[in-house]
């Protein structure tokens, strides 16, 4: 979105306030170009573009050598919400956009609008999208939220939020959280499903558990360690570093023969994948390497929507609500929208576990 059109969606937000608050009653005149130029501090091209919409959307009439003025206050508006979801795992964003579609068809809304926006390959883009994004209507964001190393982007982006919710825009963290962000999440529980995971292996017997993850700095991977520890401390045991990989699925080709050395030097009897991306990439290696799964490891990973075609019905999972966590997304923001009270909400919803044969005793 150009420089331009930011600015012309800054003027349409002034005046549809001023409509919306009855600072500009129905039939009442707008102020003049000008005086919009000087309340702004814009140019006459993105005023005059902003007036122009307004006129089209129905929010005002022209009359010409008069002036501009309110046409009626829109008692239901268009609702617009926006999805940026994480990308990479296919399975999960189809499983969420199954659930938002659903909580839109449910809806007594009669115009509402879920629009899907592709989130960037990194922070840096996923905050130019969340800076171009049309406030001017009611509606919110849902967002899988792109995590940095360094707390100075993340705070970046902890802003950018919060100027949404400035503009009374509902912002809504899916799967995740931004941690200099205290918003409304709405996730599975990490830490249990992971908890239950291990704790599963331990009563199979096994004692060297290793873990595989890709970016720790998320909130979700942090819990899911958090898990593991709680369960492997409850049981006098614990995960020492040598048994705790991080590794992006793009990278564990390249480096096969040494993960497989260090889980052999390590007596590692099963492996824990935090993303299925990881768990199939790992289930090739093992299959390529010799090594028989679960004879010689068992191997495990939250959500299995990698493996489709691949062993269907052969890896154990922890199975994310996914399609119930997009619907609640969506109808938490329906919600808020209607409530004065826009305190945060934190919603947690309980993962499940499905047994496979990828687990054997030890």
């Amino acid at each position: 979105m150009s420089a331009k059109e930011k600015k012309y969606i800054t003027v349409k937000k002034v005046v549809l306030k001023g409509i919306r608050d009855g600072s500009y009653q129905a039939g009442q005149k707008l102020p003049t170009e000008d005086e919009i130029m000087a309340m702004v501090g814009f140019s006459r091209s993105p005023v005059r573009h902003a007036l122009l919409q307004l006129e089209q959307e129905g929010h005002i009439y022209r009359i010409h050598g008069s002036g501009s003025f309110v046409k009626q206050v829109v008692r239901e508006e268009a609702i617009d919400i926006y999805a940026l979801l994480f990308p990479r795992s296919k399975g999960i964003e189809k499983d969420f956009i199954h659930g938002m579609r659903q909580a839109v068809n449910n809806s007594r809304f009669r115009d509402l609008h879920l629009i899907l926006k592709k989130p960037g390959e990194n922070l840096r883009e996923m905050i130019e999208i969340l800076q171009s994004l049309d406030t001017s209507r009611p509606g919110g964001l849902i967002i899988v939220p792109v995590l940095g190393r360094e707390r100075a982007a993340n705070r970046l982006l902890a802003a950018n939020l919060r100027k949404l919710e400035t503009e009374n825009f509902i912002v809504v963290q899916l799967d995740r959280n931004v941690p200099e962000f205290t918003g409304n999440c709405v996730m599975a529980d990490h830490l249990r499903g992971a908890h239950e995971m291990v704790s599963r292996l331990i009563a199979r017997g096994h004692r060297r558990i290793a873990v595989m993850y890709e970016h720790p700095e998320n909130s979700s991977i942090k819990l899911r360690l958090q898990g593991v520890r709680e369960c492997l401390k409850l049981h006098n045991l614990s995960l020492p570093e040598s048994l705790e990989f991080e590794y992006s699925p793009q990278d564990i080709t390249g480096n096969a023969e040494a993960i497989v050395g260090r889980l052999r030097a390590n007596k590692a009897t099963a492996l824990f994948c935090f993303e299925s991306e990881i768990a199939l990439e790992m289930y090739k290696v093992f299959a390529g390497s010799g090594i028989a799964m679960p004879a010689d490891i068992s191997l495990c990973c939250f959500d299995e929507h990698s493996f489709t075609g691949v062993r269907d019905g052969f890896i154990t999972a922890v199975l994310q609500p996914l399609e119930e966590l997009g619907y609640f997304a969506v109808d938490l923001i329906l919600r808020k929208l209607e409530q004065e009270n826009r305190q945060a909400v934190q919603m947690v919803m309980e993962p499940t576990i499905i047994e496979r044969e990828s687990l054997a005793r030890v």
